[in-house]
């Protein structure tokens, strides 16, 4: 009885709604009109890059605090070659390619060569704690807000931006890399 009675209920409105489409088929068909334009949009922007990172042009300025509360601009290294890393602490090959790149960045340091490693996310203690375990000497950068990451377009970690000495962007590497890669892209540039 009790079904029925809720088939009976279910049956009348699914009539009311299909009487009311009848009645009313325009505004059906604006409704899903406007859901697609709804849906294209949405999509839509998903697809849409930062336009602030173009390979060949000026690098997005970055400002951003350093392990000892010290603010850092890219700009500050003007005239060198910078490669600008942004890392974190739960990517493996983030902390193996670190000392690589710190040996190779105090071989070239005396050619003009400038590395930062920018953290995307995490707290400074957190932070603290990987650069004394292995014991880097490149400024790590505080990253909280992701606003360099955003600037960048950075969706994956690491990911490895080289500038030229004039502050052009030159190659964008997302994801690991060999070192034989690194050392090939610096060295272009030097």
């Amino acid at each position: 009885m009790v079904r029925a009675m809720k088939r009976s209920v279910f049956e009348e409105q699914s009539a009311k709604r299909r009487e009311q489409r009848v009645k009313h088929p325009a505004s059906c068909s604006m409704r899903h009109a406007l859901c697609a334009m709804l849906f294209i949009a949405v999509f839509m922007s998903g697809c849409i890059k930062d336009r602030t990172w173009k390979i060949g042009e000026s690098a997005p300025e970055i400002s951003a605090v350093d392990l000892n509360d010290q603010t850092v601009k890219l700009s500050d290294f003007r005239g060198k070659v910078i490669v600008v890393r942004f890392w974190s602490a739960g990517c493996k090959a983030c902390l193996d390619e670190m000392p690589v790149i710190d040996a190779f960045s105090k071989r070239h340091k005396d050619k003009g060569l400038a590395v930062l490693a920018v953290n995307r996310g995490e707290s400074k203690e957190w932070v603290e704690k990987f650069v004394i375990r292995l014991n880097i000497s490149y400024p790590v950068l505080l990253d909280p807000a992701a606003i360099a990451s955003k600037k960048y377009s950075v969706t994956t970690v690491p990911t490895t931006f080289f500038i030229d000495r004039n502050g052009i962007a030159r190659k964008v590497i997302p994801g690991p890399m060999t070192q034989e890669l690194f050392e090939k892209t610096v060295l272009e540039l030097l």
